[in-house]
């Protein structure tokens, strides 16, 4: 079996350099009218196991988190942490504050998220920083100050992601992974959505949402709209309003009034610091990114490549990055952090050399352990979970329709990275499971021993 492995192996490689079909390679029903970029190389020798269609330019779903991980590693570190100051602007008149709360946001993604449930609090910590400070009235407003550029989602993604919890854009203020529960039979929603317009709409096919890109008019579609058992979670339209209603609510029953008056203040020689909250490290933002495919995250790791500056910025930034250590970049095309987006086109060699670079960096250890194991985590779970490279083989997975996509690691028995991987299947015809047992087949034909 050992020699048929080798033997299987060896064709595999003949038949690219000969341009053989792509029917050769996964096995799948269509897939000769199917596009397969497939990259698999030995990191230690170099030696390339199987280069198909490799500089094929496709759609790598989530798979481009792999890829904005290692940039942000590179450029920012995994020690880092997102610092969100709360100030009051103005000046205090005994117990009553002449001016303004304000919250100068630097696109934390992860405030009050629940994938960090340690850090909950934020609302609780601004009025306990309040009443430290003597103050049982602020004349002014709650501000929330936000210069990301390019906030909110993305004019790329698809319509019919937005309305989600995975199409949740990202903004200067991000609150409780931007996402709310709602009751659509009563319009109900926890936390209060202030300004959101719900449309409904009886379906015959199933339920569904629909919300436009910057839109507070949420479309939604059920079988049954009166079932008032019936609750679904949706995309905040506006964070920072949602924020700044819990906020006023709980400073509120804390005995403390906002009045809401337009104070004028001198902005920058006024400013008193009441509390700033700390985000986790970045590391551990992105392997909960990595292991969870969460483009909320995705976005928010992204543009702190270059706090500040535009996506368009950032992603250039990114480029240039992977332009000055050799790789080619050439013909990527990248227009978000997430992979969301079918627009995003990256190549199987592309997103290797990014990873083999990756590993035989300083910063290899940090890296490889953002990746999911197979049979053991996240999106990866089920993936050769009952085969011998359980837990030896670490990869991104990224899937949205017609796409299926994997890239990362082989690694041996002292958890070093010994191959870099890459599958990538855009337009099959075939159900998806086939693909998913086709790359399985793929990589337990070139690493299993019996």
């Amino acid at each position: 079996m050992k020699f048929l492995n080798i033997v299987l192996a060896f064709a595999l490689c003949v038949s690219v350099t000969a341009g053989a079909s792509a029917g050769d390679i996964l096995g799948i029903d269509g897939e000769e009218s199917t596009s397969v970029g497939i990259y698999i190389k030995d990191l230690k020798t170099g030696k390339v196991l199987v280069d198909h269609n490799s500089d094929l330019a496709l759609t790598p779903a989530s798979v481009m988190k792999a890829v904005t991980t290692a940039s942000t590693l590179s450029l920012a570190g995994a020690d880092k942490r997102f610092r969100t100051p709360v100030v009051l602007r103005g000046s205090a008149s005994g117990a009553s504050w002449d001016g303004d709360l304000v919250v100068h946001t630097v696109a934390d993604p992860t405030i009050e998220s629940e994938n960090f449930k340690s850090r909950y609090g934020f609302c609780d910590s601004v009025v306990a920083a309040v009443k430290r400070a003597g103050i049982s009235k602020i004349n002014g407003r709650i501000v929330i100050d936000q210069p990301l550029e390019n906030a909110g989602e993305i004019g790329k993604w698809e319509i019919e992601d937005v309305a989600w919890p995975y199409g949740a854009g990202l903004y200067g203020l991000n609150w409780r992974d931007n996402t709310f529960t709602l009751h659509p039979a009563t319009g109900e929603t926890k936390p209060f959505v202030p300004g959101l317009k719900i449309e409904m709409h009886r379906s015959t096919s199933g339920n569904d949402l629909i919300r436009g890109v910057g839109s507070d008019v949420l479309t939604i579609y059920s079988r049954n709209p009166n079932d008032k058992k019936w609750a679904v979670r949706s995309s905040m339209p506006d964070p920072a309003a949602v924020f700044r209603h819990e906020l006023e609510a709980k400073l509120k029953a804390a005995g403390i009034t906002v009045a809401g008056k337009e104070i004028k203040t001198d902005c920058e020689a006024a400013e008193r610091k009441l509390y700033t909250h700390v985000s986790p490290a970045y590391g551990e933002i992105m392997r909960s990114l990595m292991v969870r495919s969460d483009n909320l995250f995705a976005e928010g790791m992204l543009r702190a490549i270059a706090p500040g500056a535009s996506r368009k910025d950032c992603i250039k930034r990114e480029k240039e990055l992977w332009a000055t250590r050799g790789i080619n970049t050439k013909y990527t095309i990248i227009n978000d952090g997430s992979g969301l987006t079918r627009a995003n086109r990256l190549s199987a060699r592309f997103i290797a050399d990014v990873l083999a670079w990756m590993a035989s960096s300083p910063q290899a250890k940090t890296y490889t352990t953002f990746f999911p194991r197979a049979g053991k985590e996240g999106t990866l779970r089920g993936f050769l979970a009952k085969s011998e490279l359980k837990g030896l083989v670490a990869l991104k997975t990224g899937s949205v329709s017609s796409v299926q996509a994997y890239a990362g690691y082989k690694f041996d028995d002292e958890g070093e990275p010994t191959h870099v991987i890459v599958i990538m299947v855009n337009g099959f015809f075939c159900p998806r499971s086939q693909v998913r047992e086709g790359a399985e087949q793929l990589l337990i034909d070139l690493f299993c021993k019996d």
